[in-house]
This record gives C-alpha cells, structure tokens and sequence, in this order.
C-alpha cells in the first residue's frame, strides 16, 4: 500500500491526518470484529498481516490459537481500552460500550488464566493458563508489565475496582523490581538476529522506558497521587544520567543513546560493540514526554521540565538521523562504535513511535527547531505509510535492509493488537502537531 511514498509534500501533509484517522478506524474495527467471537475469549490478531490468513493447525505451534502471548493480552487491554476512550470521546457512544463489554469478557476470562497460572501469566500460554515454555522465576518481567497496565486501564474505564487495585499492586511490584535491579526479560526469541534472552549483568533502559507508559496512565487517572509522577521523574532522570552521552562517555558522539548498563552502572558491551536501539531511544522520549506534559499541566517538576526542553529536541534529531536507513524504515541495532548498524532490519514499530515523541516534542519544546522535528515527523509517516502499511490497515513486522518486506519476527509473531501503531497514532491526532505547525507559518 504506497499511496504516501513519493506524493509531493503539500499533498501529504494535506491528506495525513484523514489517512490516520483512517487506518485506526479500519484495523481497530477488524480487531474489535475478531474479539466479538465468543468461542475465543482472547484479543485475536492471529493471521499473518500480508496475506491476510488466519494461522491454523498447519502453521507452527508458536503462531497457533491456543498459544496466547501475555504481551499481546496486556497491550491488547490497553489498546481496546485506549479505543474506547477516543471512540467516546468522539461522540460514538455505541462502538465505546461494544468495546468496553468486549473488554470486560476478555479481561474477565485473562484475569482466570492469570489465577491458574498462580497470579502472574507467563509469556506464552495456553488457553488454561498453563505456560507453553519453561519459565524463569523473577520478581518482575515485561508481560507482568504489559498485563498490569493493561488491566488497570480496562479497569479504569469499565470503573472496575478490583482490577484496578490488581492491576496496581503488580505494576508496582513491577516498579519495586526495576528499581532493585530483579527485573528480568521473559520475552522468547523467535528471530536469531534479535537476540533478547536475559544476560546476568546486562541492564536494558527499556523495562524503565516502558513503566513511563504506565506511569502516565496512572498519573492521569489518579491526578491526586504524587506517586506516579515522582516515580516517573526518578525514571527519566535515571536514563538521562546514565544511558546518554551528553559529554560523559569517552568515545561517543554527543547524544548517543546506550542501550544497556553493566552492574557498575557503565555502558554494557557485547564484545567490541556497544548497542544502541535507535527505536528503544526514540520510544523512550516519546513516552518521557508523555510523562513530563502531565507534569507541566501540573506545574510539578520544572527543573526536570526545563532539562528535557534543552535536550530532547537536539537527542531526538540525532537518534532519528542515526537510526533512519535510506530504505525507509529504523534499523534495530547499531553499534555506537563502529558507527554502523548491527541489525540493520527495520520493524515497524519505531516508525509511529518517532510520529508520536516528534508531535509531543512540538507541543511541548515551543523553542525547538520545529521545522526539522517536522521534517522527521514527515520522513517516519512517509515510511510507514508506504513501505509497511498493508491493504488491511495493518504495518508489516518487519523489511529488511533493502526495505523488502521480511519475515523477521520482532517480538512475537501476533500481529499489533492496536499498542504500538493504534495508540501511538490516536495521540498524534489528540496533538493535532502538524495543524500547530502549518498554523504558525
């Protein structure tokens, strides 16, 4: 589907946002359909995004039916959640409760797996809640915090008290064990080139940069409550003092993103390599940024505030311009060494997760460089737009370094329920950032 590539600019900026708004309504409606099937009481995005097929018996285990991914569960509650909300908002009151009533069978069905699964659900699992593969004991892992974000907005918005006091008390045991260093990956690696297995001694940024997520939802939902947002601040302040080089790192470029610490709190390499994830960075600010505009709305925080003004504009450029291949699409990895790429696939994740840090940093950084933001805005939408998105309204996984599309699993082989493209989207259009732009020229 290139319909965005090469179109002359002033067209597309003209046509983005009704393109967006667009591709939410009809991939959302289709997860929403899949849903609705009351013989699978699970967020259904089981088919493969090109051809449109539903996986069966005859494809892999991993890809089947009755092995149910806790991350697609728990990004799926807050998608849906998410969709709700916009829907309501929008003045759709019906298509809001079709929504919440779908979300309250699933969860409802979600939160039996996870008590027969003994209060947390594993990675995989099946339709009984017991796991597919062996799994590691830990304090926290990231489908504990996919699933407790996720339940606490499906609680949330159905006013569902005991899922949200549940999803509570595990996002902030997932809080306690990032902040105690017992946080450990669960995630199962289905692609060799993306290795994601736990190293003892290796600390990645992103159990902390998706908590910021979390932590916005919270903080919006319990305005009240200092908590979230001084748990967030400490988050982001962390990352900024240690996973960004703004002249601490002998070696590095000025705003070069590490991607890991070892246990002395120093850049973790992998051999000669020292990994940056240009998309991991990039999401980071985004959901920072989130975070620091609920803390601006509420006057808290200004020194944190006025710090992030002065960097992310200028680390934003950077990271982007670092990780964008000329294929049109982020590469995953990339080595701050060598100065070349070591995964030089392309998800498609990064491209909305760019849109949404650029449209938040043009709202939030007035003094910003906001043509060249904009110019990255433009550059992601362009890629996205036209080297992954599908007929179906569905992004591809993944291209390879040619900007063909690959069969490279990112994560799991589950197609987005919505998390990742959808809610990233939904606040690109809430921001309304190119309409700012234009309107000051």
């Amino acid at each position: 589907m290139n319909q965005g590539k090469h179109l002359p600019r002033k067209i597309f900026i003209e046509t983005l946002e009704a393109r967006i708004e667009g591709l939410i309504n009809r991939s959302f409606l289709q997860l929403l359909t899949r849903a609705s099937n009351l013989d699978y009481p699970f967020i259904d995005s089981k088919f493969d995004i090109v051809t449109g097929r539903d996986f069966g018996p005859e494809d892999e285990y991993f890809r089947r039916r009755d092995c149910i991914y806790a991350w697609i569960q728990g990004r799926g509650l807050e998608s849906f959640a998410g969709h709700a909300s916009w829907y309501r908002n929008a003045g759709n009151d019906d298509l809001a409760r079709n929504i919440a009533e779908t979300l309250r069978r699933i969860a409802t069905n979600l939160e039996s797996c996870r008590l027969a699964a003994g209060g947390r659900l594993p990675f995989a699992f099946r339709p009984d809640g017991s796991p597919v593969w062996p799994q590691e004991p830990s304090a926290g892992n990231f489908s504990d915090l996919f699933y407790s974000k996720g339940l606490f907005a499906t609680g949330t918005l159905l006013r569902h008290v005991p899922w949200q006091n549940d999803g509570e008390e595990q996002f902030r045991q997932v809080l306690a064990a990032i902040r105690n260093r017992e946080f450990r990956t669960d995630q199962h690696a289905f692609d060799e080139k993306n290795p994601v297995s736990h190293i003892p001694g290796k600390y990645p940024q992103g159990p902390r940069m998706i908590a910021l997520g979390g932590l916005a939802l919270f903080a919006k939902a319990r305005p009240t409550e200092a908590f979230w947002l001084d748990t967030a601040a400490e988050f982001i302040q962390y990352i900024l003092d240690h996973h960004i080089n703004t002249g601490q790192i002998l070696g590095l470029q000025k705003y070069d993103f590490v991607e890991a610490l070892d246990e002395q709190q120093q850049p973790w390499q992998d051999g000669e390599r020292l990994l940056c994830d240009p998309g991991h960075a990039l999401e980071f600010i985004g959901l920072a940024t989130k975070c620091l505009l609920i803390m601006q709305e509420q006057q808290r925080n200004q020194s944190l505030l006025q710090r992030c003004r002065e960097l992310f504009p200028n680390l934003f450029l950077h990271l982007f311009r670092l990780g964008f291949a000329a294929a049109g699409g982020i590469v995953k990895s990339y080595d701050l060494l060598a100065r070349k790429p070591i995964n030089d696939d392309m998800p498609w994740w990064s491209l909305p997760e760019s849109m949404r840090a650029a449209a938040e940093l043009l709202v939030f950084c007035p003094e910003a460089d906001a043509a060249a933001i904009l110019d990255c805005y433009h550059q992601a939408a362009e890629a996205f737009l036209g080297g992954y998105l599908q007929n179906n309204s569905f992004a591809c996984q993944t291209l390879d370094a040619s900007g063909k599309i690959s069969s490279a699993i990112p994560a799991v082989p589950d197609a987005d329920p919505g998390y990742h493209t959808n809610l990233c989207l939904l606040e690109v259009l809430a921001l309304r950032c190119h309409h700012k732009v234009r309107a000051k020229k």
